[in-house]
């Protein structure tokens, strides 16, 4: 058995979904029984655990991950022309399309794509694809206008300045960026011995963590991770409401306005990612939470009896991220602000 410890901060939204990523890739690549964990220490990290893999190993399937992602003919690369414009086919936050026979159209290139991955039986790439959502062209506002972003995950928070979208201007670009690494240079970036933000040239208020953590440099490997670990934050779609994403929630307090959090479990020993997507999309969570930032809304099933059912499985506490909202009406940045840990006792 090996273990990889993660760099980061518990705090921060980007060292979870990072551990999520990298077990995932490690399981499309043939990997068992993986597991991930956090340390018990003050400063705690993300462990991920595979039977029979070393580090290097874990660097190379997440550098052959990145590789197969950056190919021409990958999903990553496809585009379609929406309303005069050229947009990621798969990004589930892009300019809308003008009339019906434009959301035809868009809906008929994504099956296409869907239906390649199907085709090849890639069920990393399609629970990705799930997970971020898409256009919604079921929803409209009061008015009747379209709310197409209303379909995305809450958890996909790339701006869209100057057009840009989520696939094709940063999943795209860290597969590239990823793909040209050696092998050390990944492991590396996995393990915190050095850190490289190639697709943000290292720039102080680089935004390679895509609303997951604050601006600054972001190792591109850790980032890719992270992105991928997405996969495991499904997306209910809503036909009178906007879609729903696991882990996040909107909670209203008295005399404070409304806020949206993300919020997380952390297993406090070795689960599967199977196991740990349950307490995720888990009610018990969502009550759990509620009744930390909220005590007076601690829903339906009672605070107690929720953490009892999460320490059961393998929760020792959890973690609530605030979601940060800039002014900027046309493109407003996202984000997930330092989160508070609370730990779990019945």
């Amino acid at each position: 058995m090996s273990e990889l410890e993660l760099p980061g901060d518990i705090r921060v939204a980007l060292s979870h979904v990072a551990a999520y990523g990298l077990a995932a890739i490690l399981e499309a690549a043939g990997c068992p029984d993986v597991t991930l964990r956090w340390t018990p220490s003050l400063d705690s990290r993300a462990v991920v655990i595979a039977p029979d893999r070393d580090p290097d190993d874990m660097a190379s399937a997440v550098r052959d991950h990145a590789r197969q992602h950056a190919g021409a003919a990958n999903w990553t690369a496809a585009t379609a022309e929406v309303g005069g414009a050229v947009v990621g086919r798969l990004s589930p936050r892009i300019k809308s399309p003008t009339d019906d026979a434009g959301w035809w159209e868009l809906a008929r290139l994504r099956r296409q794509s869907i239906d390649e991955e199907m085709a090849h039986t890639r069920w990393l790439d399609l629970r990705m694809l799930g997970a971020l959502g898409e256009p919604a062209y079921w929803r409209l506002d009061a008015q009747g206008a379209r709310r197409p972003d209303q379909g995305a995950s809450r958890w996909e928070m790339k701006t869209r300045n100057h057009g840009q979208d989520f696939v094709r201007h940063r999943l795209r670009r860290l597969a590239l960026s990823v793909a040209d690494r050696d092998l050390a240079a990944v492991r590396d970036g996995l393990t915190g011995a050095r850190a490289e933000d190639e697709v943000g040239n290292n720039a102080l208020d680089s935004r390679t963590g895509t609303g997951l953590a604050g601006p600054g440099p972001v190792d591109n490997a850790l980032a890719w991770c992270a992105l991928w670990g997405l996969s495991r934050l499904p997306v209910v779609a809503k036909v009178g409401n906007q879609s729903e994403s696991a882990g996040y929630l909107f909670i209203r307090r008295v005399g404070a306005p409304r806020q949206g959090w993300f919020h997380l479990p952390v297993p406090d020993r070795p689960l599967t990612l199977s196991r740990l997507g349950t307490l995720i999309a888990s009610e018990q969570l969502v009550v759990a939470v509620r009744s930390e930032a909220a005590p007076s809304d601690a829903g339906g099933l009672g605070a107690r009896s929720a953490r009892e059912w999460l320490i059961a499985r393998g929760a020792g506490a959890l973690v609530r991220f605030p979601v940060w909202v800039s002014g900027n009406a046309s493109a407003p940045e996202r984000r997930a602000l330092l989160g508070s840990v609370s730990r779990l006792a019945p």
